[in-house]
């Protein structure tokens, strides 16, 4: 029934186009900052693996640098600037936020859904900020990253995708020549050099675009507030998976290759538990572990009252094999260059 559906895909294409070209003849302004911005968004509605990105940049610059993220904090019960502290929830400033701050204590966390107001108030507010990274900003056109890194998987890439409601797109694929870098992320492990030539060959860069070919990598230490299994640790019995990402089947597949028994218990993405929700989680789960997502860990932990509830790490990696280029100079030069 997609062709009832065509309509409003070309009414919402011919919107989002207008805007995009507002903005390109500069008709509308978009800010650019004197202190170096790097930007990570995605075509598509989500599940891409933007998160993991923000992740490995944090990991990457937060060495030498001061660095703050600025997230819309989607689907939070509160609204405007927020900046994280150790007393603000998965609830207050949203999942993904909370998993930054929580994972990287050191570094501002900040979300704002107006992100021109939020860079206002980080520069006023955080005047030691010397990198500003930027989470799920390629639609948000009103600010412009000096470095804008765009997200699509290996398996579903926006070439294959249709213009919302028809698919997942966000907006018309040649948006995505406002990449500076493209990150396929999810790649299989053994991706041959021909596979990858092809996937180039479709996804038709500009020559000044760089692409990168990503992996995901799981932990082997499962973690809790206070407490760390390892993985292996599963195989003596049954556990309940529970996921609220957008994609959990390579997550289902790795805990599968290694022959763990377990009921997945999966719900849409950044899904806020309710009690009925809590109350079925528990009620399957009885005298059994809740294993769970990094993003996901910080809406459950408060609402189940157990310490038998562990996460899963996950990390984006970039294999050398996989690419001519090594990502983390780039990014560097970027940075010591602006």
């Amino acid at each position: 029934m997609k062709f009832l559906l065509y309509p409003l895909s070309v009414v919402y294409n011919l919107i989002t186009t207008l805007r995009n070209f507002l903005f390109d003849i500069g008709l509308i302004n978009s800010v650019q900052y004197k202190i170096p911005t790097i930007g990570v968004g995605n075509l598509s509605t989500g599940g891409t693996g933007k998160s993991m990105l923000v992740d490995y940049l944090i990991e990457l610059l937060k060495i030498k640098y001061s660095l703050t993220t600025l997230s819309r904090g989607y689907n939070r019960d509160t609204s405007g600037f927020i900046q994280a502290t150790s007393k603000s929830s998965a609830y207050e400033i949203g999942d993904e936020p909370y998993q930054f701050y929580s994972k990287h204590p050191e570094i501002n966390v900040v979300v704002c859904e107006d992100r021109r107001k939020g860079m206002k108030l980080i520069l006023n507010n955080l005047p030691n900020t010397q990198i500003s990274i930027w989470d799920d900003i390629f639609q948000h056109r009103y600010v412009k990253p000096g470095l804008m890194l765009l997200t699509t998987t290996f398996k579903y890439p926006y070439y294959k995708d249709e213009i919302l409601p028809v698919g997942n797109l966000r907006e018309n694929k040649n948006s995505s020549k406002r990449a500076d870098l493209i990150i396929i992320t999810k790649c299989p492990d053994d991706l041959s050099n021909k596979d990858k030539l092809d996937f180039i060959e479709k996804l038709n860069p500009d020559e000044n675009q760089k692409v990168f070919f990503s992996t995901i990598s799981y932990k082997k230490n499962l973690k809790s507030d206070d407490l760390t299994i390892h993985i292996d640790n599963l195989k003596e019995e049954e556990f309940i998976l529970v996921t609220g990402i957008a994609d959990s089947s390579y997550l289902v597949k790795y805990l599968e290759n290694k022959n763990l028994k377990f009921k997945h218990l999966k719900y849409s993405d950044h899904y806020n538990f309710k009690k009925s929700s809590i109350d079925k989680i528990l009620s399957v789960s009885k005298n059994k572990k809740i294993i769970t997502t990094e993003k996901d860990f910080g809406r459950l932990k408060p609402k189940i009252n157990r310490d038998e509830i562990y996460y899963l790490e996950v990390s984006i990696e970039f294999p050398k094999n996989l690419n001519q280029t090594s990502f983390d100079e780039v990014v560097n030069e970027f940075v010591e260059n602006y």
